[in-house]
This record gives structure tokens, sequence and C-alpha cells, in this order.
């Protein structure tokens, strides 16, 4: 399956793109970008894996992703912006189906010694609407 996540463009957590919300090895300043976002993202609309029904568990090995770029996009909403000033990215995976399971939201847990790097690239910032 192809399996999209948010990594940062620099920092590693053994060995792979830090995510989001652990900010392993990033600068204080890209850290502070992010403040409050995991406030921001409740169980109930962004379950963590242990909170999530399908998922229960995540092991050292394993990270978050998606099953769609749609997924990433509406899990990350009004947070584009920050992410891509923190030097975050947009990471596409194929893992195979075995190595990966899918929770709530569209939410994915994947082993990433299995991960096959498809493509990174910046957030693509959406357009401010000109008329509400």
């Amino acid at each position: 399956m192809i399996v999209w996540r948010v990594g940062h463009g620099s920092a590693l957590d053994s060995g792979f793109p830090s995510g989001p919300y652990t900010c392993t090895g990033m600068p204080e300043a890209s850290v502070s970008r992010l403040w409050g976002m995991a406030s921001d993202h409740s169980n109930l609309t962004h379950p963590s894996p242990y909170a999530d029904p399908a998922l229960r568990s995540i092991a050292a090995h394993e990270r978050c992703g998606f099953d769609s770029r749609e997924a990433l996009n509406n899990w990350f909403d009004g947070w584009a912006e920050a992410l891509d000033e923190a030097d975050f990215e947009v990471w596409s995976y194929t893992v195979p189906d075995w190595a990966a399971r899918v929770g709530a939201h569209g939410q994915v847990v994947f082993s990433s010694h299995e991960a096959v790097e498809l493509s990174r690239h910046k957030f693509t910032l959406e357009q401010a609407a000109l008329f509400a």
C-alpha cells in the first residue's frame, strides 16, 4: 500500500524522518512553530495509536502515516503553513500490506523497516479564499 507521512526534512528519529508530534532532533525554532498542535488534536478527531481501537498500540520500529493524501490533509488542516515553516515535508512510501495497520480517520501505523520511499515534497499551501 502507499502510505503518506509528514516528516522533517533533516531531523531523524532512529534513522527515519522525525514526525511533528515527537520533534526529535529538531531545532527549537521549528518546534516552537508547532506549539499547540498536539493539544489542538484531541483523541476524538485525531486519536493516538493507543486511543484508536483499530490500532491499539505502536511499536518502536513503527511510524504513523495515512492511507491517502486527502486523509493527511484533513488531519493537518490548519497546520500546513506552520509545518512548512518548521521544515516538514510530505513523504510517500510503499509498504507491504502485512507491515501496515489502518485505523480511524485514515491513520496508518507502519513498519519503518519495510517502508520504501516513493517521493517527498514541500507542503502545498492552500490559497486563502478571496471571498467568504
